[in-house]
Protein backbone atom coordinates (compact mmCIF):
# COMPACT_ATOMS: atom_id res chain seq x y z
CA UNK A 1 0.00 0.00 0.00
CA UNK A 2 2.54 2.59 0.85
CA UNK A 3 4.67 2.13 -2.67
CA UNK A 4 1.39 2.45 -4.45
CA UNK A 5 0.92 5.79 -2.62
CA UNK A 6 4.56 6.53 -3.11
CA UNK A 7 4.10 6.14 -6.94
CA UNK A 8 0.64 7.90 -7.30
CA UNK A 9 2.66 10.84 -5.51
CA UNK A 10 5.42 10.85 -8.42
CA UNK A 11 3.07 10.47 -10.85
CA UNK A 12 1.17 13.26 -9.76
CA UNK A 13 4.27 15.58 -9.19
CA UNK A 14 5.43 14.55 -12.81
CA UNK A 15 2.15 15.93 -14.08
CA UNK A 16 2.07 18.79 -12.61
CA UNK A 17 6.01 19.47 -13.71
CA UNK A 18 4.64 19.05 -17.32
CA UNK A 19 1.91 21.50 -16.46
CA UNK A 20 4.20 23.82 -14.68
CA UNK A 21 6.72 23.02 -18.42
CA UNK A 22 3.88 23.84 -20.15
CA UNK A 23 2.56 26.77 -19.17
CA UNK A 24 6.30 28.52 -19.01
CA UNK A 25 7.00 27.70 -22.65
CA UNK A 26 2.91 29.21 -23.83
CA UNK A 27 4.46 32.23 -21.76
CA UNK A 28 8.17 32.46 -23.60
CA UNK A 29 6.48 31.45 -26.58
CA UNK A 30 4.17 34.59 -26.18
CA UNK A 31 6.96 36.74 -24.62
CA UNK A 32 9.29 35.94 -28.63
CA UNK A 33 6.43 36.27 -30.71
CA UNK A 34 5.48 39.82 -28.84
CA UNK A 35 9.55 40.84 -29.75
CA UNK A 36 9.47 38.93 -33.04
CA UNK A 37 6.30 40.29 -34.78
CA UNK A 38 7.53 44.15 -34.38
CA UNK A 39 11.15 42.79 -35.84
CA UNK A 40 9.37 41.08 -39.22
CA UNK A 41 6.83 44.10 -39.73
CA UNK A 42 9.79 46.45 -39.74
CA UNK A 43 11.95 44.86 -41.82
CA UNK A 44 8.91 44.22 -43.73
CA UNK A 45 8.36 47.72 -43.79
CA UNK A 46 12.16 48.93 -44.39
CA UNK A 47 12.35 46.56 -47.69
CA UNK A 48 9.09 48.54 -49.50
CA UNK A 49 10.84 51.65 -48.62
CA UNK A 50 13.75 50.59 -50.65
CA UNK A 51 11.92 49.45 -53.23
CA UNK A 52 9.98 51.79 -53.43
CA UNK A 53 13.04 54.35 -53.57
CA UNK A 54 14.58 52.42 -56.00
CA UNK A 55 11.62 52.76 -58.39
CA UNK A 56 11.76 56.67 -57.88
CA UNK A 57 15.05 56.89 -58.42
CA UNK A 58 14.19 54.79 -61.71
CA UNK A 59 11.50 57.36 -62.81
CA UNK A 60 13.57 60.02 -62.54
CA UNK A 61 16.69 58.59 -64.60
CA UNK A 62 13.77 57.62 -67.02
CA UNK A 63 12.45 61.28 -67.15
CA UNK A 64 15.90 62.24 -67.38
CA UNK A 65 16.42 60.54 -70.58
CA UNK A 66 12.81 61.72 -71.65
CA UNK A 67 13.67 65.13 -71.58
CA UNK A 68 17.25 64.71 -73.52
CA UNK A 69 15.26 63.21 -76.12
CA UNK A 70 13.47 66.20 -76.81
CA UNK A 71 12.92 69.33 -74.07
CA UNK A 72 9.52 69.75 -75.22
CA UNK A 73 8.66 66.64 -74.22
CA UNK A 74 8.82 68.59 -70.84
CA UNK A 75 7.99 72.07 -71.61
CA UNK A 76 4.55 71.05 -73.04
CA UNK A 77 3.54 69.57 -69.51
CA UNK A 78 1.10 71.14 -67.44
CA UNK A 79 2.63 72.54 -64.11
CA UNK A 80 2.25 72.03 -60.32
CA UNK A 81 0.90 69.18 -58.41
CA UNK A 82 -2.71 69.04 -59.39
CA UNK A 83 -1.16 67.02 -62.71
CA UNK A 84 0.98 63.97 -62.57
CA UNK A 85 2.20 61.92 -65.20
CA UNK A 86 4.76 58.75 -64.99
CA UNK A 87 6.54 57.25 -68.55
CA UNK A 88 5.85 53.71 -70.35
CA UNK A 89 8.93 52.04 -72.76
CA UNK A 90 8.28 53.15 -76.13
CA UNK A 91 10.21 51.91 -79.67
CA UNK A 92 8.28 53.31 -81.92
CA UNK A 93 9.27 57.04 -83.30
CA UNK A 94 9.08 59.59 -82.06
CA UNK A 95 8.17 58.18 -78.40
CA UNK A 96 11.08 56.26 -78.23
CA UNK A 97 12.71 55.03 -75.89
CA UNK A 98 9.52 56.61 -73.66
CA UNK A 99 6.59 58.26 -73.70
CA UNK A 100 4.14 59.92 -71.28
CA UNK A 101 1.00 59.00 -69.42
CA UNK A 102 -1.06 61.06 -67.64
CA UNK A 103 -1.71 59.74 -63.54
CA UNK A 104 -0.10 57.76 -61.45
CA UNK A 105 2.06 54.45 -62.43
CA UNK A 106 0.97 51.35 -59.96
CA UNK A 107 3.57 48.42 -60.00
CA UNK A 108 3.28 45.23 -58.07
CA UNK A 109 6.13 43.55 -56.59
CA UNK A 110 5.96 40.20 -54.18
CA UNK A 111 2.42 41.39 -53.37
CA UNK A 112 3.14 44.95 -52.43
CA UNK A 113 1.37 47.46 -54.48
CA UNK A 114 3.79 50.27 -55.60
CA UNK A 115 2.98 53.65 -56.88
CA UNK A 116 4.86 56.36 -58.28
CA UNK A 117 4.62 59.62 -60.32
CA UNK A 118 6.13 63.36 -61.84
CA UNK A 119 4.89 66.43 -61.41
CA UNK A 120 6.51 69.59 -63.23
CA UNK A 121 6.96 72.65 -62.35
CA UNK A 122 7.90 76.22 -63.67
CA UNK A 123 11.52 77.53 -62.26
CA UNK A 124 11.20 81.36 -61.14
CA UNK A 125 14.37 83.37 -61.09
CA UNK A 126 15.29 86.35 -58.86
CA UNK A 127 16.40 89.89 -61.03
CA UNK A 128 20.30 88.31 -60.62
CA UNK A 129 19.36 85.08 -61.98
CA UNK A 130 18.97 82.99 -59.13
CA UNK A 131 16.37 80.88 -58.52
CA UNK A 132 13.32 81.58 -55.93
CA UNK A 133 11.02 79.42 -54.60
CA UNK A 134 9.14 82.27 -53.44
CA UNK A 135 6.54 83.68 -55.62
CA UNK A 136 6.88 86.79 -54.02
CA UNK A 137 10.64 87.00 -55.28
CA UNK A 138 9.95 86.30 -58.66
CA UNK A 139 11.38 87.96 -61.47
CA UNK A 140 10.66 86.27 -64.53
CA UNK A 141 10.04 82.55 -65.24
CA UNK A 142 12.99 81.12 -66.95
CA UNK A 143 11.33 78.90 -69.91
CA UNK A 144 14.49 76.59 -69.95
CA UNK A 145 14.76 75.40 -66.48
CA UNK A 146 11.63 73.20 -65.29
CA UNK A 147 11.90 71.78 -61.73
CA UNK A 148 10.52 68.12 -61.64
CA UNK A 149 9.56 65.79 -58.23
CA UNK A 150 8.83 62.60 -58.24
CA UNK A 151 6.66 61.26 -55.64
CA UNK A 152 6.95 56.97 -54.54
CA UNK A 153 5.36 55.17 -52.11
CA UNK A 154 2.86 52.02 -51.64
CA UNK A 155 -0.39 51.26 -50.68
CA UNK A 156 -0.88 51.57 -46.88
CA UNK A 157 3.00 53.01 -46.59
CA UNK A 158 4.14 56.94 -46.37
CA UNK A 159 4.94 58.82 -49.81
CA UNK A 160 8.03 60.08 -50.40
CA UNK A 161 9.64 62.47 -52.49
CA UNK A 162 12.47 64.07 -54.31
CA UNK A 163 13.52 66.92 -56.46
CA UNK A 164 15.53 68.26 -58.95
CA UNK A 165 16.38 70.80 -62.28
CA UNK A 166 16.28 70.28 -66.06
CA UNK A 167 17.76 72.67 -68.27
CA UNK A 168 17.23 72.74 -71.65
CA UNK A 169 21.30 72.99 -73.17
CA UNK A 170 21.69 71.60 -76.48
CA UNK A 171 19.75 73.98 -78.42
CA UNK A 172 20.22 77.74 -78.36
CA UNK A 173 17.96 79.74 -76.85
CA UNK A 174 17.81 82.56 -74.31
CA UNK A 175 15.10 85.29 -73.44
CA UNK A 176 15.53 88.58 -73.05
CA UNK A 177 13.13 91.71 -73.33
CA UNK A 178 15.07 94.69 -72.45
CA UNK A 179 18.26 95.95 -74.40
CA UNK A 180 18.84 99.35 -72.11
CA UNK A 181 22.12 98.54 -71.02
CA UNK A 182 23.70 99.93 -73.77
CA UNK A 183 25.77 97.87 -76.33
CA UNK A 184 29.98 96.56 -75.64
CA UNK A 185 28.90 92.89 -74.10
CA UNK A 186 30.45 89.87 -75.90
CA UNK A 187 29.59 87.53 -73.60
CA UNK A 188 28.87 84.85 -72.66
CA UNK A 189 26.03 85.15 -70.41
CA UNK A 190 24.74 82.50 -68.41
CA UNK A 191 21.70 84.33 -67.10
CA UNK A 192 19.27 87.33 -68.73
CA UNK A 193 20.98 90.14 -69.60
CA UNK A 194 20.00 93.81 -71.09
CA UNK A 195 23.06 94.56 -72.63
CA UNK A 196 24.10 93.84 -76.48
CA UNK A 197 27.12 93.68 -78.82
CA UNK A 198 26.80 96.39 -81.50
CA UNK A 199 22.94 97.44 -82.43
CA UNK A 200 22.35 98.69 -86.65
CA UNK A 201 19.18 100.24 -88.25
CA UNK A 202 17.05 100.15 -85.31
CA UNK A 203 13.09 101.29 -84.65
CA UNK A 204 11.68 102.52 -81.70
CA UNK A 205 8.92 100.91 -82.30
CA UNK A 206 7.38 99.34 -78.91
CA UNK A 207 7.46 95.74 -79.29
CA UNK A 208 9.36 95.00 -82.57
CA UNK A 209 12.83 93.64 -82.69
CA UNK A 210 14.52 92.56 -85.93
CA UNK A 211 17.86 89.87 -85.53
CA UNK A 212 19.82 90.25 -88.68
CA UNK A 213 21.68 86.84 -89.66
CA UNK A 214 25.32 86.81 -88.47
CA UNK A 215 27.93 85.55 -91.04
CA UNK A 216 31.08 84.80 -89.86
CA UNK A 217 34.05 85.35 -92.50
Amino acid sequence: MFFNQAKKFRNGQSLIEILVAIAVGVVMLGVAISIIAPVLKANTRTNEAKVAAALGRELLENTRVFVERDWNNLAVLSTSSLYSYHLTTSTAAPDFPFRKIDGVESIVISSTTYLRHFNVDDVCRSGNGIIQADPGQCIYVDPSTKKVSVVYGWLGGSTSSFSTYFTRFKNRSMSQSDWSGGDSFWGPTTTTTTRFVTSTNTTSTNGIIRIEEVISG
